[in-house]
């Protein structure tokens, strides 16, 4: 643990999810493997890509219109319609929202590690929590919704992080107070950290995730290494 700035104890407590509180990264591969596999059966047009070329072709249309970056839902949705609109599928409208539904099914099936359940369940008896994530897990069907007071992801004009808007719709959901009360928990350097500095809250960067010091533009409040760590900042 190393402090970087200033600590205040926080009121309120935000986390990412995704390879903040489990490992998303099988999550992601197993899901987008099974995605694949639907649309190669039903859309057997569409052969010559694999999920190397799907997932470059995303690339594509995130640099395209950078209103998608943030929201991952509506990312994969549209790259879907316009590559299977490239094969000449009928309807690559209705037909991607299909290949969606699927992949949002598996997405959020899968369990959460005990520690983190155990660390959410502990802090929620001592602070307000909030969940601020740019993915589109169901963070009901994945049993953490109940420790949250609420759960903020892209979509309805909320576009994700760094951008302002979820950490404003956390703020505006518990009022009156100042934006050094609230701590945001995340491993990603530029979404957590940056957008959290951005909007004047603590951070607190876990390094146990994707991110890697390289990719930090701003010093956190504290680098914590693993959510014992953390445990022992709120609870110890």
């Amino acid at each position: 643990m190393q402090f970087h700035r200033r600590w205040h104890v926080p009121k309120v407590i935000s986390f990412d999810l995704d390879d903040t509180l489990y490992d998303n990264v099988p999550v992601i591969q197993r899901t987008e493997e099974v995605a694949h596999n639907y649309i190669a059966e039903h859309y057997p047009q569409t052969a010559e890509w694999d999920m190397h070329h799907w997932r470059r072709f995303r690339e594509e249309v995130s640099r395209a219109d950078e209103t998608l970056a943030s929201d991952m839902t509506k990312l994969r949705l549209k790259s879907l319609e316009l590559g299977l609109k490239k094969f000449g599928v009928d309807n690559s409208a209705r037909a991607a929202n299909t290949i969606m539904d699927v992949f949002l099914s598996e997405r959020s099936n899968f369990e959460v590690p005990q520690e983190s359940i155990n660390l959410l369940e502990a802090l929620s008896q001592q602070y307000k929590l909030i969940a601020l994530s740019n993915g589109n897990v169901n963070a009901d069907k994945i049993g953490l919704a109940q420790y949250f007071d609420r759960v903020i992801q892209p979509g309805d004009g909320i576009r994700g992080k760094p951008l302002p808007d979820m950490f404003a719709a956390a703020h505006q959901q518990i009022p009156g107070l100042e934006p050094y009360e609230f701590l945001h928990v995340g491993d990603h350097p530029y979404s957590d950290i940056l957008g959290a500095q951005r909007h004047g809250w603590q951070s607190a960067w876990l390094t146990s995730g994707l991110g890697t010091k390289e990719h930090l533009s701003v010093l956190p409040t504290v680098t914590l290494h693993n959510l014992y760590q953390l445990q022992q900042l709120l609870l110890d």
